[in-house]
């Protein structure tokens, strides 16, 4: 009988893993780290306590607080400005007391890619930039104050008006970034009645949370925009950030409305001061470590950076000194009507609706002065009879203004001369008065169209606007139709004219 043995070989491979815990170690120094015991009044003796007497030596200075959508930059940041101004007036009491120093505030945010003043009921402002590349906030009011009650009342009043909303990472979130500047002006003369100039500014600014779309799935179609335009502006204040550590000669500072605010944080005679405020959530280890990079590349700017040290050079002190032409102080309270504070707001003066209101109540005869058709002055200088309803026979006269023949022959006909010179000044007169209303027309359009840019400003109201610009386009279109089948009926009338007289 025969066997057979059979042998089975099993081959077991091995496999070691190693599961011991390990940490990855990044290393940051920094001035100073405070921890979530720390009081808001030990992050001020170490932030901003100490820029705060230089701002009167000629000094721009920059606290600016960064960080995730909800890691307190907006806690951090409040009592901040407060206890500055409690400060600098204190020194303005004592050290440089009778010196003519005066404190100006004033409070704007940055939302959208749009300029609003929060002091003056959230007014659309305009960022222009001068020849020495100074940042000049067109329309923005400063207010001068003279104790701390008055500053916390125009930062609570600030605070409210600022953008805020629910998102998917943070239940009330800063949607948008403010700006409170605590500006340092001195008269030239010692006293009140010509304009101040520019000491130095202290600025602060609350930047909106970064995020990630992961972050906030839940989010609204304005919700993601509003987070698409934030991490814009901080990715360009990162561009700058960049440019300034490898010293190129470019700094992207148009890049965004914010870093052209930033512009005087990091040229010039500046100071700045960064708060970089981290969440100690396991969740945010990715924003915590980007946040500290941002800050240690921040800090590195100060290390044998020249492009600071060149623009500082070429900057003349007394530069900074010059009284600003951007901004303007409130003698007056507002008060009035709806469309007073609108046509404030797009430029239009109490002094230029008195003059148009006025000659439109003028008389036919002065109006057509105005616009520059008078008959009168045309008799005048053709040394004509000013009677414009009759034509004097056998008269030889040139007819410019029409554009007519040069000269008329004695034997043309009285009568049918005289009708069509009648006809002739009557077209005129009706095109004059066709043309002036359209003008008061143009003028009513005008103020509809200062009510809807102010819709436009929020986003729920953007059917609303969409509809309401398209009526007054075709407002406009019908006026300007009307006005241009006139015009086309005197220069036909004149024409005919022409034909009439003969051709020179």
């Amino acid at each position: 009988m025969l066997k057979v043995c059979l042998k089975w070989y099993f081959l077991l491979f091995l496999i070691q893993v190693d599961l011991t815990e390990y940490l990855e170690k990044h290393e940051f120094v920094f001035d100073s780290v405070l921890d979530e015991d720390v009081s808001n009044v030990e992050v001020y003796h170490e932030t901003v306590e100490p820029i705060v007497p230089i701002i009167f030596q000629r000094t721009k200075a920059t606290c600016f607080a960064y960080g995730q959508t909800g890691s307190g930059k907006t806690y951090t940041m409040q009592p901040l400005p407060l206890k500055a101004s409690q400060d600098i007036l204190r020194l303005m009491d004592y050290t440089y007391r009778n010196q003519g120093f005066y404190l100006y505030v004033s409070f704007f945010e940055i939302y959208g890619g749009k300029l609003f003043d929060l002091l003056n009921d959230r007014r659309k402002l305009c960022m222009r930039e001068d020849g020495k590349q100074q940042v000049c906030i067109v329309g923005l009011q400063e207010f001068k104050v003279s104790n701390v009650d008055t500053v916390r009342d125009l930062i609570e009043k600030g605070n409210a008006c600022r953008s805020t909303g629910i998102t998917g990472a943070n239940e009330e979130s800063s949607r948008s970034h403010a700006i409170l500047q605590l500006a340092i002006k001195r008269s030239s003369d010692g006293s009140e009645t010509k304009p101040a100039r520019l000491i130095g500014k202290l600025s602060f600014i609350d930047l909106a949370g970064s995020e990630r779309g992961a972050d906030t799935t839940d989010n609204d179609k304005q919700t993601r925009i509003e987070g698409a335009e934030i991490n814009k502006s901080l990715l360009a204040l990162k561009e700058c950030i960049r440019a300034l550590d490898s010293d190129q000669v470019h700094i992207p500072f148009r890049g965004s409305k914010l870093t052209e605010v930033l512009r005087d944080s990091f040229i010039g005679n500046s100071r700045t001061v960064m708060i970089s405020c981290v969440s100690p959530n396991s969740g945010s280890c990715e924003h915590t470590l980007n946040t500290l990079r941002y800050a240690d590349r921040v800090k590195s700017l100060s290390k044998g950076n020249n492009y600071k040290k060149d623009l500082a050079s070429t900057v003349n002190l007394r530069e900074s000194a010059a009284f600003p032409i951007a901004s303007t102080v409130p003698s007056v309270a507002f008060n009035g009507a709806d469309f007073n504070n609108e046509t404030k707001r797009f430029g239009w003066s109490k002094q230029l609706q008195n003059e148009t209101s006025q000659s439109f109540s003028m008389d036919r005869k002065h109006r057509t002065s105005i616009i520059g058709s008078n008959f009168t002055e045309l008799c005048k200088q053709e040394k004509l009879p000013q009677n414009r309803g009759k034509a004097e026979p056998n008269m030889m006269f040139s007819f410019k203004k029409y554009g007519l023949a040069e000269s008329f022959d004695a034997n043309v006909n009285n009568a049918e001369l005289e009708e069509n010179l009648n006809s002739l000044l009557k077209e005129e007169e009706d095109l004059v008065t066709a043309h002036m209303k359209q003008v008061a027309e143009t003028i009513d359009i005008i103020k509809e169209e200062t009510k809807l840019l102010v819709e436009a400003d929020k986003p729920e109201n953007l059917l609303g606007y969409i509809s309401g610009l398209n009526t007054v386009i075709l407002q406009k279109a019908a006026g300007i139709l009307n006005l241009q089948t006139r015009l086309a009926n005197f220069k036909k009338l004149l024409n005919e004219n022409n034909d009439l007289f003969g051709d020179p």
